[in-house]
């Protein structure tokens, strides 16, 4: 079980390092958007092998609950974001 932990522990690393190569170098919205979800999801991973290495595997369940909430509010907001852009803009593309 410990083993499984640092596996998680450590595809939560290169999660962040992929979505953060993603938010750097990309121009279009919806990859910037899909990015940022990478790097939530690998932080949620990360509590999640942090605390079945500690031994406190039910302690992150209200913090996961909170980030899966924020994640719900913040694909909301982006997606009107995006349509807003699009029908302003007449592309996807960021300048």
């Amino acid at each position: 079980m410990i083993l499984v932990s640092y596996y998680g522990i450590a595809l939560s690393i290169i999660l962040v390092g992929a979505g953060t190569y993603g938010l750097l170098n990309s121009k279009n919205i919806i990859r910037i958007l899909l990015s940022s979800e990478i790097i939530l999801n690998s932080s949620i991973l990360f509590v999640f092998s942090l605390s079945s290495l500690i031994g406190k595997v039910y302690n992150p369940i209200i913090f996961s609950v909170f980030a899966i909430g924020m994640a719900l509010t913040e694909v909301v907001v982006a997606f009107a974001s995006i349509i807003l852009y699009y029908r302003v803009k007449g592309s996807l593309e960021v300048e």
